[in-house]
């Protein structure tokens, strides 16, 4: 990465943050937080850009090379098969306000197998950018294919991650990990690859030596050593209503699926464990594209940031804004994934 994108990067980190600002009342957010915010991120950005010795502003993006291109081909990952129609909707829209931004047709690249296609088109140089999960975007850097660019904010809390976490009934017997995975219980997930239902805080068991590997492991044989037997949700909400059901003893999910889902019955629950923090969705880009386009189209999501243009956003996934990010954003969880070395099998199918 030459030293006018890296500076360009940390001009996009100030503008955001910038922006922010004006969207205090919508989101719920100290104004004079946002503004220490910004007065510091700008003084990094100074101090860096005073070693590098250069400053560079939005504009001097249009000094990078072009290469020709016929489009810039989007990846829109639907949150489930049930909602695919709505987001490809919703992403046809972006896609009109990125190519007017971009100057350049934006087209949606076609998805039919989940998140292997995407994998596959970065691997294959047929996609530019695209919005993704963390572990399947873990993936695609490991490989070379492509980079944390972006990274949404959560509503929740206005930052790029959350919490993974066990929940468990106020009156449970389990006191710690080790009770936990003594063989008794039932764990609950939101599925056999969720982020935060099972590969965070089953990774972070392993790293931290609660659980323990073995050759020819798979999630489901590992689970099975631990636990007398583990559930499936398929989702935050049906993973914890197997424990508020007696149905299951723990849930793993993240740490607002309490007050989010069930506010009426907190008080039926007790935190056990947070097991570390889970990145909100990256937006990645090819490791193939143009430095030149690179800049553009962080540049035009950055847009969307602005109150005019944020419902687009929002539409999508349900974020409120986006941040600058790097691959530092999904550290943790990679860390994570590499302490289940036949995920990558159990992804792509």
């Amino acid at each position: 990465m030459s030293f006018k994108y890296t500076n360009y990067l940390i001009c996009s980190v100030i503008l955001t943050n910038w922006k922010m600002i004006h969207m205090t009342k919508q989101y719920m957010i100290s104004k004079n937080t946002l503004i220490g915010i910004a007065i510091s991120t700008f003084l990094i950005g100074i101090i860096i850009g005073g070693i590098i010795g250069y400053f560079a502003s939005p504009t001097d993006g249009e000094n990078f090379d072009l290469p020709e291109m016929d489009s810039f081909r989007m990846g829109f990952m639907p949150t489930s098969p049930e909602n695919v129609d709505t987001v490809t909707t919703n992403a046809e829209e972006l896609a009109s306000f990125l190519s007017s931004k971009m100057g350049i047709d934006v087209e949606i690249y076609p998805i039919t197998n989940g998140y292997e296609d995407l994998i596959l088109a970065f691997q294959n140089g047929q996609i530019d950018a695209a919005f993704m999960d963390g572990g399947p975007a873990h993936f695609v850097i490991e490989g070379g294919w492509g980079n944390v660019m972006l990274a949404e904010l959560r509503s929740a809390n206005n930052q790029p991650y959350y919490d993974s976490v066990a929940w468990v009934r106020a009156n449970s017997n389990i006191d710690s990990l080790s009770t936990m995975l003594d063989g008794s219980y039932i764990s609950s997930h939101t599925s056999a690859t969720g982020t935060a239902g099972m590969i965070m805080p089953i990774g972070t068991l392993i790293d931290e030596g609660y659980m323990q590997t073995q050759s020819d492991d798979d999630t489901q044989t590992l689970l099975a050593r631990y636990f007398a037997s583990s559930e499936i949700g398929g989702s935050y909400g049906g993973a914890l209503q197997r424990v508020l059901d007696g149905q299951a003893d723990v849930a793993f999910v993240r740490d607002t699926t309490p007050t989010d889902l069930f506010p009426d019955r907190v008080d039926e629950l007790r935190l056990l464990h947070t097991f570390g923090r889970v990145p909100s969705h990256p937006i990645v880009v090819s490791s193939q594209l143009a430095e030149g386009w690179r800049f553009r189209f962080v540049n035009a999501m950055l847009e969307l940031n602005m109150p005019e243009n944020v419902d687009l956003l929002s539409s999508l996934y349900g974020a409120p804004g986006l941040v600058g990010a790097n691959n530092v954003h999904i550290k943790d969880l990679s860390d994570a994934i590499r302490n289940l070395p036949w995920l990558e099998d159990e992804i792509l199918g």
